[in-house]
């Protein structure tokens, strides 16, 4: 069932949609569950103690860059660029065997007449496996934008303002479609519209939907078709 949050004001109610921007990770793609346990194997590997559930807490929706850094400071922990890359292969060959799209989103883009872009924290090559694994790489040719090309990774506003900037579109035109409250904060510090999407098996458990509440999210929902019902508003 579709919620609003209280940050939904009437301010943003008159705003017309000019773009909507997804996140891809949880977003996309339903790739939280491998891509959380690869990173905290690799963080037990290297001498971390945090359990998979204080990964989730701590970096899911992040940049690695900015995982890295918060590593070195609470745990001392650091990955040499070997143990990235061998991280990363296993990944990518369990997302081309297992990965699948988030249920709904090609039916949801299909409906849209907006334009459309990815903004991800995830580097490039990455986003590009995810997208191809799951054949929507198609909708989003030369639209889409990494964290590793503006300064700061989200929740920094950086990388929605860039994307907005981009596809010619003001921010104030622009709605976000995230899993994630660091996604959530970086949405609604860009003065964006964000919609908080629960439909990733990663995100099932009430606690997820009022951390996306919390974060400032317009709407919580569960599902793409509850998007859909969404972007009406504004049509």
């Amino acid at each position: 069932m579709m919620q609003h949050n209280i940050n939904t004001s009437g301010s943003d109610i008159k705003k017309t949609l000019g773009l909507v921007i997804f996140d891809c990770d949880g977003v996309l793609v339903d790739s939280e569950i491998l891509s959380i346990d690869a990173l905290h194997k690799l963080i037990l590997q290297e001498g971390g103690t945090l359990s998979n559930e204080e990964v989730v807490e701590q970096f899911q929706g992040r940049s690695m860059k900015s995982a890295r850094e918060d590593l070195l400071a609470s745990q001392g922990v650091t990955f040499t660029e070997d143990a990235l890359k061998e991280m990363n292969a296993k990944l990518f060959e369990r997302f081309r065997q297992e990965l699948q799209p988030v249920q709904g989103v090609a039916e949801f883009i299909d409906s849209l007449s907006l334009p459309i872009c990815v903004a991800s924290s995830s580097h490039p090559e990455r986003i590009d496996v995810s997208l191809t694994a799951t054949n929507l790489k198609h909708y989003f040719v030369d639209k889409v934008f990494s964290s590793t090309m503006v300064k700061n990774g989200k929740p920094a506003p950086d990388l929605f303002l860039f994307a907005a900037e981009k596809m010619g579109v003001s921010a104030d035109n622009a709605l976000v479609i995230e899993d994630s409250p660091a996604g959530v904060l970086a949405a609604r510090r860009a003065g964006m519209l964000c919609i908080g999407l629960t439909a990733g098996s990663h995100a099932k458990h009430a606690s997820h939907r009022q951390k996306l509440m919390d974060a400032g999210a317009n709407w919580v929902v569960d599902s793409y078709q509850e998007a859909i019902d969404i972007i009406h508003l504004y049509s």
